[in-house]
């Protein structure tokens, strides 16, 4: 989805509607242009491919302004933690710590500008469609029960939506994005099925859940019997993987993957208000609490990678996450602004 921006009133273009890609070439040229060149030559050669760009349209200035505009509002922010954290470090004229420097201009700094620009840019985009395509939503940290026509109900997790087509010959509801549970009433001549990007869910009633998960989805069923198939039509002929209740499984493009036994009670916990981790990988849980807020946890070290968290906490409060991973883990929970927290 593209724009050519507006104009403001004193003549000047707005950047607020430009393409996120366009934003995000801008966001990898400011770290590139970050990162020292020892080589004079290459350094130039950089600089003329930069400035071929920046002349290729009139819009690609404004989004390199507009990455600058938020490196300089990132910055304060970053010194000021260093300097609480560890006061001794500052320098004497309040500007960021040396050892923070090599933050400031590593590619991983740049991918956190970046993960910001797209909470306020692409991500309303991504909003915009998906509102249009869709009959219910529910927005970041929010959970929602719903009706259906038929009688059966529809509860929707964080930052979720759905499109229902409901008529005497056809049950259907199209997963868009986020999290679902159907409890889905019986009728054997108007089976109930759930369609996604991954393949379609089918069932006559039962009780169960569907997560998308990029380019696949994860369907975990308490009680009853469905069919997992991929394809996105009524006509598709590929075969079907058969669960039954306590089990879920993986449907991609590529195929059904499963059966697997089912946590029940980390399954259906979201529905209680709850998200429960057992041993899970530090990685696994920041991708999972980065659901229920608004903005973004960054692992900034990948020796972080091997811990583990156990617990259980509220959806509506997943900063208790942080808190308990900053008093129990070897972990530094850096707060850079609100929409952007890095641990390291």
């Amino acid at each position: 989805m593209t724009s050519n921006g507006a104009i403001s009133k004193d003549g000047r273009a707005e950047d607020s509607a430009l393409p996120a890609s366009m934003v995000e070439t801008a966001a990898d040229w400011h770290s590139r242009l970050c990162e020292p060149e020892p080589d004079a030559g290459l350094a130039a050669v950089r600089r003329e491919d930069f400035g071929r760009w920046l002349a290729g349209d009139p819009r690609h200035a404004q989004a390199y302004a507009r990455i600058e505009r938020l490196w300089v509002e990132l910055e304060a922010p970053v010194a000021e933690v260093a300097r609480q954290s560890d006061p001794a470090a500052a320098e004497p004229d309040g500007e960021a710590p040396r050892w923070l420097a090599p933050l400031l201009h590593r590619p991983a700094w740049a991918a956190a500008s970046l993960a910001i620009l797209l909470l306020v840019g692409a991500f309303q985009v991504d909003d915009v469609v998906t509102s249009l395509r869709s009959d219910h939503m529910t927005t970041v940290g929010e959970r929602a029960p719903l009706a259906l026509d038929d009688g059966g109900r529809v509860t929707l997790n964080t930052d979720s939506a759905i499109a229902v087509d409901m008529s005497p010959e056809r049950r259907q509801v199209r997963l868009l994005r986020g999290e679902a549970w159907f409890d889905v009433t019986p009728d054997v001549d108007r089976p109930f099925v759930v369609a996604t990007r991954a393949g379609r869910i089918r069932v006559t009633g039962t009780s169960f859940g569907v997560r998308l998960d990029e380019d696949a989805v994860v369907v975990a069923l308490t009680e009853g019997k469905l069919q997992l198939r991929t394809g996105d039509r009524d006509g598709d002929t590929a075969p079907a993987l058969v669960l039954t209740g306590g089990h879920q499984a993986r449907l991609s493009p590529d195929g059904a993957f499963g059966p697997t036994a089912l946590n029940r009670t980390a399954a259906t916990a979201w529905l209680r208000g709850q998200i429960v981790f057992f041993d899970t990988p530090l990685p696994d849980v920041v991708a999972e609490l980065n659901r229920y807020r608004a903005g973004r946890i960054l692992i900034l070290d990948d020796s972080l990678d091997g811990l583990t968290v156990s617990g259980v906490f509220p959806t509506d409060n997943p900063d208790a996450g942080l808190d308990a991973i900053a008093s129990t883990l070897p972990v530094r929970v850096m707060r850079l602004t609100d929409l952007l927290v890095i641990l390291r």
